[in-house]
């Protein structure tokens, strides 16, 4: 997949994290550890190998409009489908996205759903050269969390049934490849 591809509106494009590049300073989502992670732990966990991360900026300026982050995880098999527990494998290996927001003047406008669209499409990709079952999340819990929780599941995204983290959902790569298939 090229490092650039086109967002929903024409002069938006995602490009792959650049701290000399992309300006995170005004960035807010309205979440204040979302926000705090894109502008003080970014570039730590990029450096150590924890994660990349996907900017999406408007044509000729630095400003982060958007983002996501992937990294690789293991989800214990007895949580998620039956055919996990099949598998006779304590670990599951998924692609998680540690975080996904928009700036607060861009919600409601399509850019989330361009943003976790275009992670699937990598995580498709990704699970192509190496073992993933499934994309996971954690929709994080605040007075957006109703609306939060209905986005992923209007995507596709439902439950891992994990009892310690109750808010962590995951959607399949064979769903992922269904979801493409019907956005395209």
């Amino acid at each position: 997949m090229p490092a650039a591809a086109t967002a929903p509106a024409a002069n938006l494009t995602l490009t792959t994290f650049d701290k000399k590049v992309h300006d995170r300073s005004e960035f807010s989502c309205g979440f204040e550890p979302i926000d705090n992670f894109l502008k003080s732990s970014l570039t730590d966990q990029i450096k150590a190998g924890m994660g990349t991360a996907w900017i999406a900026t408007a044509e000729g300026d630095p400003s982060v409009l958007g983002f996501y982050t992937l990294g690789a995880m293991a989800v214990r098999s007895e949580f998620g489908p039956a055919k996990w527990q099949r598998a006779r494998v304590p670990d599951v290996p998924v692609i998680y996205i540690r975080a996904e927001a928009e700036r607060k003047d861009m919600q409601g406008k399509g850019l989330g759903t361009a943003l976790v669209i275009d992670a699937m499409k990598r995580c498709d990709a990704i699970s192509e050269q190496m073992g993933a079952a499934a994309i996971v999340l954690d929709v994080l819990e605040d007075d957006a969390f109703e609306r939060r929780w209905a986005f992923y599941a209007d995507l596709g995204f439902e439950p891992l049934g994990d009892p310690a983290n109750k808010h962590r959902v995951f959607i399949s790569m064979a769903d992922v490849r269904s979801t493409l298939g019907a956005k395209a």
